[in-house]
């Protein structure tokens, strides 16, 4: 005989945790959605902003505005491709997280480590920069008299003027507001699902365990002893059951024709 099968244990209730993740995958999708809606209307308004300088300046050199529409474009791909991939990567898993799938539990691991590490690389980025910028941020003046290089120091032509110096945009300062606080809270929310998927309860939940010990093989059985059915009795003298020699015959009666006899 084999030994059975080990049969998996089947999984627990999904725990309110799970549910709280799921949830939290959910809004930080939606809440992704709506920043590369505002990445997408700032580029367009500022798009716009570069057609009506390049309007008030008819004699604008023409590689000069597509420069700026060319930046325009790329600001806006670095800043609304990797939103956009996030929310893909968050989208799609989030299904999976509530089904207990333990693959779309890593891709959230993944999409978490991935913002973590841009926020390091942006802080980093920033502190290397702020040396350059306060020995660049004082005014023209000072840089010529500190030996800055005049092609630093040169006057913006009047299309950089126009589109740059006609006061503060408050669609700029809506964006810039916006996108902050969006940033922190797509952080902040993907870290709660982050925290809450890497509990050991979570975790055994997506991992669940086989049978807690394999059984021990199972011995054949041992052949059962002959049993006489119930008031048979064994006699203690089995020749007094011996059948009777013939009539006239006071021996065991003749071997058959042909048998050895016992002196050949």
């Amino acid at each position: 005989m084999t030994q059975d099968a080990v049969a998996p244990t089947p999984r627990p209730p999904r725990p309110t945790l799970v549910t709280v993740a799921f949830w939290l995958q959910l809004a930080t999708t939606v809440l992704l959605l709506v920043l590369i809606g505002v990445v997408v209307w700032q580029a367009v308004d500022w798009n716009g902003a570069i057609d009506r300088a390049a309007r008030l300046v008819p004699e604008a050199d023409p590689a000069e505005v597509d420069s700026e529409r060319l930046g325009n474009i790329v600001m806006s791909c670095v800043i609304g491709v990797p939103l956009l991939l996030l929310a893909a990567l968050l989208g799609s898993t989030a299904r999976g997280v509530r089904r207990g799938s333990n693959t779309a539990r890593i891709v959230v691991f993944v999409a978490g480590g991935c913002q973590l590490l841009l926020v390091l690389g942006q802080c980093c980025f920033a502190g290397l920069m702020l040396p350059f910028l306060f020995a660049l941020g004082g005014p023209a003046e000072d840089w010529e008299e500190e030996g800055v290089p005049a092609e630093f120091t040169a006057e913006e032509s009047k299309f950089l003027q126009t589109l740059y110096g006609s006061g503060p945009d408050p669609a700029e300062d809506v964006f810039f507001a916006v996108g902050g606080l969006g940033a922190m809270l797509v952080f902040t929310l993907t870290l709660a699902a982050v925290v809450l998927l890497a509990l050991p309860a979570v975790h055994r939940w997506f991992v669940p365990a086989s049978a807690a010990a394999p059984r021990p093989p199972v011995a054949p059985p041992a052949p059962a002893p002959y049993l006489l059915p119930p008031g048979y009795m064994i006699c203690p003298d089995p020749a007094a059951h011996a059948v009777p020699p013939p009539a006239g015959q006071d021996g065991p009666p003749p071997p058959p024709p042909g048998a050895p006899t016992a002196g050949s």
